[in-house]
């Protein structure tokens, strides 16, 4: 074949500039086998915030202004003093990179000073910045030269996702984009064991059954993460849950301070509900003054679903808090019947 020329004008198709590729990484497939795995020994999974934040890559999502920014840097706050995270939960102290890309440093003045206890000195192990370069950029270049600087690293916030991803090329699809736009914050953290990467991101308006799938963009962005974290509304305060490749799922209910702005985690967000949900039936009885009432009605007066009034129903029954009053009603205990009536009554019609 004839080599290239730039000065070649009777072929001006020689000029086009022909990169040489890249030689291939070489494998040999079929070294490991399931027997040598199964007798390798690894080491536990690192918690930054223990059950709460591990090691790797974790999204946390929200409705915008609903307290994302308060929540990270609590646990910024948490980890880089050794307190409690989110007002219950102790830390191991370690260095922290709080990347506040949407504030400046007058309103984060502010905000560390109210959330730190009275007469505490700002914390020395965390490091703030208000800007920041994008993925595409050479954000990972800074975040892996931070690392290196700070033997003691173990959390990185990066608030928010959308300051920080690259911009869209309009060639690919989004799930191709959200895939490969945060795919090297997942491979900073496989490179450094125990630390922990949060990506701030926004949920979006539409609601689901699964909380999980209202975090805003596609699951190229979701499938990447290791973690995925998102605070949302429940009942009159908010609920932060959780799930991931290498811990168990979690919902933490939590109340808001109204002038620190700080969150604290009051309990399991499950059990509370059904504490919430079985005083609500029972308020509604209380409130039909002696008049029995059909499991439907009690659901929708009580703001619940059906099939959990009537699970509730039963257990208050069980409890001789209820009692059927003929076929699927209920009222309020009479004090004068039996345990055995109270036992006894029909059981359709639920």
């Amino acid at each position: 074949m004839r080599s290239l020329h730039p000065d070649d004008e009777d072929h001006p198709q020689w000029d086009v500039r022909v990169r040489p590729r890249a030689a291939p990484v070489v494998h040999k497939f079929g070294s490991l086998t399931a027997t040598a795995l199964g007798v390798k020994v690894f080491e536990p999974v690192r918690y930054v915030i223990p059950g709460l934040l591990p090691e790797g890559l974790t999204l946390l999502a929200g409705k915008p202004k609903f307290g994302k920014s308060y929540a990270a840097l609590d646990m910024c706050i948490a980890v880089a003093t050794g307190g409690k995270a989110l007002g219950t939960i102790r830390c191991d102290g370690g260095d922290v990179l709080y990347c506040a890309l949407e504030d400046g440093e007058r309103r984060l003045q502010d905000r560390l000073r109210a959330m730190l206890p009275l007469g505490d000195d700002m914390p020395e192990r965390l490091f703030i910045e208000t800007v920041a370069n994008r993925l595409d950029g050479g954000l990972i270049d800074d975040l892996r030269g931070w690392i290196a600087d700070h033997s003691g690293a173990r959390l990185i916030v990066l608030d928010t996702l959308a300051r920080i991803k690259p911009e869209s090329s309009g060639k690919a699809t989004l799930y191709d984009e959200d895939a490969r736009g945060i795919t090297p914050l997942h491979e900073l953290t496989r490179d450094h064991p125990g630390v922990a990467v949060v990506i701030i991101h926004h949920t979006r308006k539409m609601e689901a059954d699964d909380c999980f799938d209202t975090i805003s963009g596609s699951t190229g962005l979701t499938g990447i993460c290791d973690t995925l974290m998102v605070l949302a509304r429940h009942g009159e305060g908010a609920k932060l849950s959780g799930q991931g490749r290498d811990i168990e799922g979690y919902e933490k209910a939590l109340a808001r301070n109204s002038v620190t702005g700080s969150w604290r985690i009051t309990g399991d967000a499950k059990e509370l509900a059904k504490t919430g949900e079985r005083q609500a039936l029972l308020d509604v009885l209380t409130e039909a003054d002696g008049e029995a009432l059909r499991t439907s009605t009690i659901a929708k007066a009580a703001g619940v679903s059906e099939s959990s009034a009537s699970h509730r129903l039963k257990s208050l029954l069980k409890e001789g808090l209820v009692a059927k009053a003929g076929y699927g009603k209920w009222n309020l205990l009479d004090p004068h019947q039996t345990s055995q009536s109270r036992q006894s009554g029909d059981d359709h019609g639920d």
